[in-house]
């Protein structure tokens, strides 16, 4: 048992299915005296374990949310400025107006393409082999005596 909290479980690298084998190295482990070997209480506990982990490139949705609205803002400054405005308005307030249409179909459409780019990178995923270890490190030795 650790008096720390685990820390994520991640794999350290991801070995190709066409990779060679590698040895897995044991931890040593000390003998009782009946002959089986387990670890005695001053040495750390070591589980590995093989996974198949799935690989691929995801985009990040926020950031094509975030460029679809700057777009669209930019377009419907592009295309209000092409138009002769309404003498009864101000510029500002008509492309203020059409900014927000801008900023809403731009968005829309930037989760268009991130949900696109997101459905062809399910398509180029790879499937590999990762081993996971997990190490518990040593119960502290109980300390005897009082403390001031």
């Amino acid at each position: 048992m650790t008096h720390a909290p685990d820390e994520p479980q991640q794999p350290d690298e991801a070995v190709s299915p066409e990779a060679p084998e590698q040895p897995v190295v044991e931890p040593e482990q000390s003998e009782q005296t009946d002959g089986a070997a387990a670890p005695s209480a001053n040495e750390a506990e070591e589980i590995a374990s093989d996974d198949e982990v799935t690989v691929r490139r995801a985009p990040k949705m926020f950031a094509f949310l975030l460029m679809g609205g700057a777009l669209g803002v930019l377009v419907s400054l592009i295309l209000t400025s092409l138009f002769p405005f309404d003498p009864g308005t101000s510029p500002a307030s008509t492309y203020g107006y059409f900014s927000l249409w801008g900023l809403t179909f731009g968005a829309a459409f930037g989760a268009v393409v991130a949900i696109v780019i997101d459905r062809v990178s399910l398509r180029r995923a790879k499937t590999l082999r990762a081993e996971r270890r997990r190490v518990d490190a040593p119960e502290p030795p109980a300390v005897e005596g009082e403390l001031e």
